[in-house]
């Protein structure tokens, strides 16, 4: 059931649109409509049943309950404050300029005032906590305030079924048990700027198979390149626990709670992620399909994915164009591929034969060289230290990167 969409580029809800204006549906680009619900929120359907039945943002769980209390959210405060200068859902705010790592927040619902109000300021935001993704609580609050908006922290047991009391919002204000903070009673210093501080010191097993056999998690690194926070820390892919080193601590602080988790939709990876053809015929198949651990996410794919590697496109990181087949199967399955950029010089090479004897993924600088014999290549020839590559010496092919005449 979806509760966000797209009206001339911008992200609106169901209150703020009429019946029977249409607009455009983020995740498949159909056509939705809003509509009032048997004891349900007001939501987008979508306008074709084919639509309806494919698109993935249709029916979600955990996503689909923050996307509802948000619209809840920006629906009363809009009945709250009828004549404010603008009233929204996934605002960016800037945080240029603050000492916390992000550039951008971006807030759940936001009310904007003409004029400054004594108590919030500038404006009041509505965030919205749930299950399993918190965020930076300290570090956006001072962010917030900075800015000069009050914010108000909230869970989904605070809204209805069809709509939130505004009595809960002004309820945690007076309440002042650390669930709201406004521009006349808090400054942004008094909030902790390093994400670290929302992290645990202890280690948690969590059922991990990793943890269980072999004493660890299995971490990888997520690079900040493509976090639209900045983040960096460690992932471990099979049970989604994370871990960052905190430089004043000197020691590793865990993440339970994904504070660090970036909010960015999977949709992101369509052209960067190259499946394995024995596992998915594409994108969507391999974006539904089953998998051990989590690398079906956006970070699970920084973590352990060759494919998916730092690039100075729109998204930070590589998305592909096949340039030309190599190799098929007798079935005409394409096993050997050479797939380039869309927005750097950077090369990738398939190899999906499943002969265990070359790298299924082998990324390049520029176009490598078709001599090399890149059917059966194991590594990229211009980064290989073996010493078939040397002038004096005369091999038939390198038997570290298997290049041909080296």
């Amino acid at each position: 059931m979806p509760f966000r969409a797209l009206n001339d580029g911008k992200i609106v809800t169901p209150t703020q649109v009429d019946d029977q204006q249409p607009v455009e549906c983020p995740e498949c680009r159909g056509i939705l409509y809003p509509r009032d619900g048997d004891h349900r929120a007001r939501h987008f359907f979508h306008a074709a049943d084919d639509a309806a039945e494919s698109c993935s943002k249709a029916s979600q769980g955990e996503s689909d309950t923050h996307a509802r209390c948000t619209a809840l959210a920006v629906a009363t405060l809009a009945d709250q404050y009828p004549n404010a200068a603008r009233v929204g859902a996934e605002i960016t705010i800037d945080a240029t300029g603050t000492p916390t790592t992000p550039e951008t927040r971006r807030a759940d619902a936001l009310v904007e005032f003409n004029e400054e109000n004594p108590f919030f300021g500038g404006g009041l935001i509505i965030e919205v906590q749930h299950k399993h993704h918190s965020k930076d609580i300290e570090g956006t609050t001072h962010d917030y305030l900075s800015a000069g908006y009050s914010v108000a922290w909230l869970e989904s047991e605070d809204f209805g079924d069809e709509q939130l009391d505004y009595q809960i919002v002004d309820g945690v204000f007076q309440a002042d048990d650390g669930r709201a903070f406004s521009i006349r009673e808090y400054d942004p210093w008094e909030f902790d700027t390093r994400v670290e501080a929302n992290l645990d010191w202890e280690e948690k097993s969590r059922g991990c198979h990793f943890v269980d056999e072999y004493g660890s998690h299995n971490w990888s690194p997520v690079p900040g390149y493509a976090h639209p926070d900045g983040y960096e820390y460690e992932y471990c892919w099979w049970c989604g626990s994370r871990r960052r080193y905190d430089h004043e601590l000197t020691r590793f602080v865990y993440d339970y709670e994904g504070v660090l988790a970036p909010e960015v939709d999977i949709e992101v990876l369509r052209d960067a992620v190259i499946p394995y053809p024995d596992v998915a015929d594409d994108f969507d198949d391999w974006k539904n399909g089953d998998s051990f651990g989590r690398e079906r996410s956006f970070e699970g794919a920084l973590a352990n994915r060759t494919d998916v590697a730092p690039c100075r496109g729109p998204h930070g990181i590589h998305e592909w164009t096949r340039k030309e087949v190599i190799k098929r199967r007798y079935d005409d399955r394409v096993d050997v591929a050479l797939w380039e950029c869309q927005h750097c010089p950077v090369h990738l090479l398939t190899n999906h034969t499943g002969q265990g004897e070359t790298e299924a993924t082998i990324l390049f600088g520029k176009a490598p060289n078709p001599d090399w014999g890149l059917d059966h290549l194991n590594g990229n020839p211009r980064k290989c230290n073996n010493r078939s590559h040397h002038e004096q010496v005369d091999w038939d092919y390198c038997p570290d990167c298997f290049q041909i005449d080296p």
